[in-house]
């Protein structure tokens, strides 16, 4: 692909990208505010997405708009916020034995974790620990890459079309009377679940399934774990269910089930004690039917409470609980885990939703303006991660097939080792991956990430920035001052087989 740049202002000669000679597909652009960056991005894009569609070639460029400002042809857009269920589910498993698996996927999602606020020793074990013991439960387990292939989501989709926001849960038989009490609202009438029979579907191995709406699952409903009715991986709104299980385990020396059937014991207590006080106002008895009957309820919940704390211990024998008591540590540390996930689930861009992008659509523009600064940071952290592995499973590619523009540059990198764009910039280029920062200043940019970008798009910078830019960019400070804004620019554009290449004023096109 060839795309042009601008005219060299001495020879009037065109100054013209060329992805087959370039070094490699990156990008940087430097200048502050009001030297048209965003004009550039916009012009740059065009020309290559015109470029590959002459030439028939597949290219998919990823715009990151942090101001909401980069409208462009040919694009599909998506808006990220707390407002909108569209978001990446980050425990998705890679199925592939060489580039996925279980433990990968928690290590990707502790390490953004991280990167937000720090986890401490303790912390960090029991995250893992509850990941690996919620994937188990999902059926992808860590030591078999053979679990690690989900259902096929377009049979999900097929099948769970308009039963969206249910949750499915294992109810024993003997447990069914009492789901069906609690599904109708006293107050307002409205079910708030129901029963979906799965028999038409042989894709299945779970037919008859209870659920209730996901913002239904609280209370009473807590004593019925989620039932999986298909092979996915979990979701952040499963890992805090989950850890909250966990966490009353801990709490109260049982389980939810125990539990629930203890809060019947104390109702029927209550209604026992609440009928006796009732008629001693009357100056009444109960008589000794009524009386009989109320101690009878009083001693079958105790009963159904005594059996479900007998389960629970019987539990123990397999180590179970005993192992969950030495993994988490302790109640402080799943608490502060448990606050890490809901307040990850809060940020706006874990949704359940996959952003419907058209895949059609050349351009792809991911509007994150609505989050916050520190959010969007953890938000192109995890989707340039995606891509990157993506591209590295697809293997070595002849030419540009996929872009990432970033507006706002500083906010993304980093001094991090593990920072994904600076493995981009250096590793990248042989998987026809490019990579385009666009920020204010040179400075901004590490030397490493300099020495590895192809091309360098200089606008205009302030006074301040002008001396520590030359001695990063090895030019005179005097031609970096002599930039005429919105008019010409500093170019740099490394080619295969040359060691070096100098900077050339360009008139812009």
């Amino acid at each position: 692909m060839e795309v042009l740049v601008g005219n060299n202002v001495k020879t009037g000669h065109p100054v013209v990208l060329d992805t087959a000679t370039a070094i490699n597909g990156h990008l940087q652009i430097a200048g502050i505010t009001g030297m048209g960056k965003t004009h550039q991005i916009r012009s740059l894009v065009r020309r290559f997405v015109e470029s590959a569609s002459s030439l028939r070639r597949p290219l998919r460029i990823h715009v990151f708009d942090p101001h909401g400002d980069i409208d462009l042809p040919h694009s599909s857009e998506v808006v990220f916020s707390e407002a909108t269920a569209y978001g990446y589910n980050p425990l998705d498993i890679n199925p592939d034995p060489h580039y996925g698996g279980v433990r990968r996927a928690i290590q990707k999602f502790i390490a953004a974790i991280q990167k937000h606020k720090a986890l401490g020793t303790k912390q960090e074990a029991a995250m893992r620990y509850l990941l690996e013991d919620l994937y188990a439960m999902h059926g992808f387990k860590a030591d078999d890459p053979s679990t690690w292939m989900p259902d096929d989501p377009r049979v999900v989709r097929e099948i769970m079309q308009g039963k969206e926001g249910r949750i499915y849960l294992n109810v024993h038989y003997d447990h069914r009377a009492r789901f069906k009490d609690l599904l109708k609202d006293p107050v307002s009438g409205r079910f708030l679940g129901g029963f979906d029979d799965f028999d038409k579907n042989p894709a299945l191995k779970s037919k008859n399934s209870w659920w209730v709406y996901s913002e239904n699952y609280v209370g009473d409903f807590l004593m019925w774990e989620p039932k999986m009715i298909f092979k996915v991986a979990p979701t952040m709104d499963d890992a805090v269910r989950f850890t909250e299980m966990k966490l009353k385990a801990q709490f109260c020396g049982t389980n939810s089930a125990a539990m629930a059937l203890l809060k019947d014991v104390n109702l029927a207590a209550r209604g026992y004690h609440r009928k006796v006080a009732e008629l001693s106002k009357r100056g009444a008895a109960l008589d000794a039917a009524e009386r009989d009957a109320l101690i009878a309820n009083l001693d079958k919940a105790k009963e159904r409470a005594v059996q479900g704390y007998a389960s629970y211990m019987d539990a123990i024998s397999t180590g179970r609980e005993l192992d969950d008591l030495i993994r988490y540590n302790s109640t402080d540390v799943l608490t502060s885990v448990y606050e890490r996930f809901q307040n990850a689930r809060a940020s706006g861009i874990y949704g359940s939703v996959a952003p419907p992008f058209d895949r059609r659509a050349p351009v792809w523009r991911y509007i994150i303006k609505p989050l916050e600064i520190p959010v969007q940071r953890m938000f192109v952290d995890m989707v340039c991660a995606r891509i990157f592995e993506r591209a590295m499973q697809a293997g070595v590619q002849s030419d540009l097939v996929e872009i990432i523009v970033l507006d706002e540059g500083k906010r993304y990198l980093t001094d991090e080792d593990d920072n994904i764009l600076d493995k981009i910039a250096n590793e990248a280029r042989k998987f026809g991956l490019g990579l385009w920062i666009a920020s204010q200043t040179p400075g901004h940019f590490s030397d490493d990430v300099l020495k590895a970008t192809g091309t360098i798009l200089v606008l205009g910078l302030s006074e301040a920035d002008t001396g520590l830019a030359a001695r990063k960019l090895g030019i005179d400070a005097k031609l970096l001052a002599s930039i005429t804004p919105q008019q010409t620019a500093l170019v740099q554009i490394k080619n295969k087989g040359v060691l070096s290449a100098d900077f050339q004023m360009v008139r812009l096109s």
